[in-house]
């Protein structure tokens, strides 16, 4: 199996186990191809030249398998990378939260041993594909496609309809079309639900909207969502997974429907997303005095 290695090469734990690291692929003798952003950056962390340094553009036609390390922001901006290739990506949390890179990096040698030998599954993560008006090429997105006011500290008002049918006209800072991967992200701060990864629904989720009845709805993933935002200032902003951003002018209008391709997350066996919101969210644990509960005696 053939491995890619992308990180954020801000984190300062990276730098600090990148070593480990090339000596556990040098000691299993297993390809390696190096993101050149890694060999670019001003560290001094010698690059074996047994690890072949390309162009970050071509590790998903390279690789079986990429190692993202980061945060969930290096996840995002993997796949975004990717696109339709569909390269299984493992990540690897260097700090933070990391919904999606729920392995420790200080964990990486146990688990790679593991997913070297085949002991992992593939989950298959729905996409969105979000297609501007005026913008030739489509965005993409594994958690959210957000269209927000910008740097304006006015609100806008976005009309929404899905399949065709008004849902309604939202005046908010923005609003959010999020994924079930996207749902313990952005969508999540902004009083979305929790979706379990595997459901086939998209999350619409107004940002601070200006009528308390306006609420998240859920609606199905074959749905088309279609948005026509009109704003006071000189542009609002559209953008997928916080990546890629458009400044578009008032009355764009956008849809945002499935994509025809997945993003492929490498899982170890023993993966519960239910574990993960026990542990990310602390979930179970009381930090009152349990003693005095009468359950307890």
């Amino acid at each position: 199996m053939k491995f890619g290695l992308i990180a954020n090469v801000r984190k300062k734990l990276f730098w600090e186990k990148l070593p480990d690291i090339l000596s556990w692929f040098a000691d299993q003798k297993m390809p390696l191809f190096i993101d050149e952003t890694i060999a670019l950056a001003e560290k001094t962390v010698a690059l074996p030249e047994i690890f072949p340094v390309i162009p970050r553009p071509e590790i998903g036609q390279k690789c079986d398998m990429i190692l993202a390390i980061g945060g969930d922001g290096t996840i995002l901006r993997t796949i975004q990378l990717i696109g339709k290739k569909e390269t299984p990506v493992l990540g690897i949390n260097a700090g933070g939260l990391g919904f999606l890179t729920e392995i420790p990096l200080e964990k990486f040698a146990g688990e790679l041993r593991e997913i070297a030998r085949g002991h992992f599954r593939i989950e298959k993560r729905l996409m969105l594909k979000c297609n501007i008006a005026g913008v030739d090429k489509p965005m993409f997105a594994l958690n959210e496609v957000v269209i927000d006011k910008g740097n304006s500290v006015r609100v806008i008002k976005i009309d929404v309809t899905v399949d065709g049918h008004l849902l309604n006209s939202f005046i908010a800072d923005g609003l959010l079309i999020s994924t079930p991967t996207g749902s313990t992200g952005y969508s999540l701060s902004a009083g979305g639900p929790i979706i379990v990864p595997s459901t086939n629904v998209l999350i619409i989720t107004p940002i601070c909207p200006h009528s308390l009845t306006n609420r998240p709805v859920i609606v199905p993933a074959d749905a088309k969502i279609q948005t026509l935002t009109r704003t006071e200032a000189q542009h609002f902003v559209a953008a997928a997974d916080g990546q890629d951003m458009q400044h578009l002018p008032t009355r764009t209008k956008i849809e945002i429907e499935k994509a025809d391709f997945c993003a492929n997350l490498v899982k170890p066996l023993g993966s519960s997303f239910f574990q993960l919101l026990h542990g990310k969210l602390n979930w179970g644990q009381d930090f009152r005095d349990k003693n005095r509960w009468s359950h307890n005696s």
